[in-house]
């Protein structure tokens, strides 16, 4: 299947979405279904935002990478992959970083 940058920016949002229910389900379950949207909302705001900057990074990017041409294929599941994962890459990278920034500065 070809797909148009539309759909693959669609694809991305999905995966962040369902990153963020496997969240809600957590905290859900773990306060006896009592869990709150807006303050939930207010403390992710940035992390959804990471996540919408990464998938829209790997979209323009995805033009530059002559293999995608390739696995075209999976290009797809690729950016489900990226939204879900990229609030985690995105933390575990600024988290190293800084763990190097503080080791610099002892």
């Amino acid at each position: 299947m070809d797909y148009n940058n539309l759909i693959l920016f669609a694809l991305g949002v999905f995966g962040i979405l369902i990153h963020n229910l496997v969240k809600v389900n957590q905290i859900n379950r773990k306060e006896g279904g009592n869990f709150k949207f807006a303050p939930f909302i207010r403390l992710e705001w940035p992390s959804i935002s990471l996540s919408l900057c990464v998938v829209t990074v790997v979209l323009i990017a995805k033009h530059e990478v002559k293999q995608l041409e390739q696995v075209k294929a999976w290009l797809g599941l690729f950016f489900v992959f990226t939204g879900y994962a990229a609030q985690s890459l995105v933390y575990a990278v600024l988290g190293k970083a800084e763990k190097k920034l503080k080791e610099g500065n002892d």
